[in-house]
């Protein structure tokens, strides 16, 4: 398969360092083809030095790369965008992980013509795991598909969305795995109380959500619903726990965050 050329990350946290490490692990392009920009020196010496990669300022990058991955803050997105605007043209690909900011703002603050993708993964990107939504502006073009389908591909998951789509992409997968935390943190805690060590009750609780996973991965046409049924034996210790969930309003509760943190999501990208 063809490298995807130069590749430049303008951001090197977490998020950023996770899909440069992807692209590097899945061969997508060559070392001295990847580039970042990062304002924090400690950072951007730590990510230098593990990967290899070079570091210029934005600018730079921007001039240099073909694909150019926006990584940092949602209020910084659009000064860093006039700042590279003119290193920017209708040849650029400018993939931007900024929760909230519209393609409409994106494509404001380039030139026209240039190619434009908004997507949204997860902090699971730092293990190979992440949920990415991704949608495309006016410009994009097949093969800009195929780039942005790769790098997040290097990472998990990634599917394509209408843009309308994204705030739900974001209250479902975006800020996801810190529902399944507060879940294990839960379950960890009843188990203690039940009186099992700390240490046991972990590695417990961990494997029970991956081993849930895993079948619904495994058994994709399989309702969540009807998995429950499964291991809800009539008077055991499932449904007693089930009920006990359901009084407290559980589904309802994680219906509402879902909601809530995609209407956040569309207020982030109103102002």
């Amino acid at each position: 398969m063809p490298k995807i050329g130069s590749i430049g990350f303008i951001g090197a946290g977490k998020m950023g360092t996770a899909l440069l490490e992807g692209v590097l692990q899945a061969r997508l392009t060559g070392v001295r083809e990847i580039f970042i920009s990062e304002i924090d020196e400690d950072r951007r010496k730590t990510v230098c030095r593990k990967t290899g990669v070079q570091a210029v300022d934005s600018f730079e990058l921007a001039r240099l790369c073909k694909v150019i991955m926006i990584c940092v803050k949602p209020q910084v997105v659009l000064p860093v965008l006039g700042e590279i605007r003119p290193a920017t043209g209708k040849d650029k690909l400018v993939i931007s992980i900024a929760g909230g900011i519209s393609i409409e703002a994106l494509e404001g603050a380039l030139d026209p013509g240039v190619s434009v993708i908004r997507a949204m993964p997860n902090i699971a990107a730092t293990v190979g795991q992440s949920a990415t939504g991704f949608a495309l502006g006016s410009a994009v073009k097949e093969k800009h598909v195929d780039i942005v389908r790769r790098i997040f591909g290097s990472v998990g998951l990634a599917v394509e969305v209408p843009e309308k789509l994204m705030g739900a992409v974001t209250g479902l997968s975006g800020s996801g795995p810190a529902y399944v935390f507060l879940f294990a943190e839960a379950l960890i805690t009843g188990a203690l109380k039940a009186g099992l060590p700390h240490g046991e009750a972990r590695k417990l609780a961990v494997q029970t959500i991956k081993g849930a996973a895993v079948m619904m991965e495994a058994w994709p046409e399989e309702h969540p619903a009807s998995m429950r049924d499964q291991v809800t034996t009539p008077g055991g210790t499932t449904v007693a726990a089930l009920h006990e969930l359901e009084k407290r309003n559980f589904r309802d509760a994680v219906i509402s965050a879902v909601e809530a943190a995609a209407r956040r999501s569309l207020e982030l990208g109103k102002g």
